[in-house]
């Protein structure tokens, strides 16, 4: 009981500063979607074999392209769960929109990227119509898409790494796996992750161009275009919030800090609060509450909620974070049914304890904000 109440007291602390809405809402957005993460069981299980340290991280142990299985798994638990308005809980996926091309790639011997766009890895990678599935999330008002950057993968910095040809990373790109970085590599940029990470302004236009892309991919994909964006790993560039509203994004939802690349080429941490703008006039809001029920350091259901109930004291809407990997099957079905049913178990604690409570989308979050 202590501990809760020091969470709480931490939480409420925290939500003090940014803009208030006065209503109990949840919203729940969760990163990642569309990304091949590690294409099989088998090639999980031979990148291992070569040394690869793919237990190392729940992202190479776990995650990996979503199945029509897992949406619909997905889609059940939210349904179960009505709010105060008898809406369903509402999930808002913030999509990568592109993979590596790997045949591509190899055939131009590594001398520039080639993508492939998130459409086409549904259709001859996933399992199950994976678009049927997101259309009937889209059209029950459960599933609504967001941005997440065109790959989850720092590109140029990646493309340099296998012209290098170190062993390690030349296996991991056979397989079709590009999370894995070889000694050296900066601390931040671990495993290629963050897509806004460039070594040298030379990278800039080509980033922008591609970030501009991955908008037009998401048009294709789902029919309408993104509202709100949300940088990979929380890395982001200075400035680059202007090309992103000249594309009908107005929105960015941030971390409390994030590292933003400055003029001078630093990545510096940058603080925000909820209703703030960028210089730009982009609106941004905090994610101030984090579910991650298959990380190891998962502290449970009552630190979730005493996050959530930090926002609530303030007035602030409870915008909670997590990712892909916390509710697909493909790798292992147990990770699944672990990460679901904690979200099961959240929904229904959240309804019981505030059963005044909203659940919105990312953006009708931002309609009310």
């Amino acid at each position: 009981m202590i501990s809760q109440i020091k969470r709480a007291l931490i939480s409420t602390f925290r939500n003090i500063p940014g803009k208030g809405v006065g209503k109990k809402v949840v919203v729940i957005e969760c990163d990642d979607w569309g990304g091949i993460g590690v294409p099989s069981v088998e090639a999980y299980q031979s990148l291992k074999k070569a040394g690869l340290p793919m237990d190392s991280s729940r992202y190479s142990r776990f995650d990996t392209l979503e199945s029509a299985t897992d949406l619909e798994a997905l889609f059940e638990v939210l349904t179960r769960h009505k709010d105060s308005r008898g809406n369903a809980a509402v999930m808002s996926p913030f999509y990568n929109t592109a993979n590596p091309n790997y045949e591509k790639i190899s055939a131009n011997g590594f001398a520039h990227y080639e993508r492939e766009p998130l459409q086409t890895s549904i259709r001859e990678r996933a399992k199950g119509d994976v678009i049927k599935a997101w259309s009937e999330g889209i059209n029950a008002g459960i599933w609504m898409p967001e941005y997440h950057g065109r790959e989850h993968i720092a590109t140029a910095m990646w493309l340099r790494a296998l012209q290098g040809r170190d062993e390690k990373m030349s296996a991991a790109f056979g397989h079709g796996f590009a999370s894995y970085s070889p000694e050296g590599t900066p601390k931040v940029a671990q495993n290629f992750r963050p897509n806004f990470y460039i070594e040298s302004d030379a990278d800039l236009n080509s980033l922008k161009q591609d970030m501009l892309d991955g908008i037009s991919l998401f048009f294709e994909a789902f029919g309408f275009y993104p509202t709100v964006f949300n940088a990979p790993n929380g890395v982001f560039i200075d400035g680059f919030d202007q090309h992103l509203m000249a594309h009908q994004i107005r929105y960015n939802a941030v971390p409390r800090q994030r590292l933003d690349r400055d003029a001078n080429g630093q990545y510096r941490l940058k603080t925000f609060r909820t209703g703030d703008k960028t210089p730009h006039g982009m609106t941004v809001y905090v994610r101030n509450c984090n579910f991650e029920p298959t990380e190891k350091s998962y502290a449970g259901l009552g630190h979730a909620l005493s996050q959530i109930q930090g926002a609530f004291i303030c007035g602030k809407a409870a915008v909670i974070g997590t990712h892909r990997v916390n509710f697909v099957g493909g790798m292992d079905e147990k990770n699944r049914s672990k990460g679901l049913g904690e979200l099961d178990r959240l929904l229904s604690a959240i309804t019981k304890k505030w059963p005044d409570v909203v659940f919105m989308s990312a953006k009708d979050f931002t309609n009310l904000l």
